[in-house]
């Protein structure tokens, strides 16, 4: 009598077909973790770039009374990119008050799925305060 195979293949069986399926399901999550790894690095770079961004025009500011936001705006483009937007509060700097400087970067995602979760229009943005000397 014949024992029953569980699990096995039986002799002359083909699984060219399956395997093939296998590799496609497993590529595709792969290839969405990865480029979701590389699209949340991007995202913390250009996060971490707009917070530098905006700590180096607030020390600008900061440091000379009746900087303007223009030349602020000028020296942080200069320096981090064309790309990035510049707002400062006052526009003017003066001594013995606060100044405020919010750098906005774009963020382009490249996986249709992470955008989904974002805005169109997402930019990462940094804040900085500081005291005019």
């Amino acid at each position: 009598m014949r024992r029953p195979q569980c699990g096995l293949l039986r002799l002359g069986q083909r699984t060219d077909g399956a395997t093939a399926v296998e590799f496609a399901i497993i590529l595709t999550a792969l290839l969405l973790i990865l480029c979701g790894t590389m699209d949340f690095g991007n995202l913390y770079l250009k996060c971490n770039i707009a917070s530098e961004a905006a700590r180096e025009g607030a020390r600008m500011a900061a440091v000379a009374s009746g900087t303007t936001q223009t030349a602020v705006q000028t020296f942080v483009q200069t320096k981090f990119g064309n790309q990035l937007t510049v707002a400062m509060d006052p526009t003017t700097s003066a001594t013995g008050s606060t100044v405020t400087v919010t750098v906005s970067n774009p963020i382009t995602f490249f996986t249709p799925m992470i955008s989904a979760f974002f805005p169109a229009n997402y930019k990462a943005k940094g804040k900085t305060v500081m005291q005019v000397e």
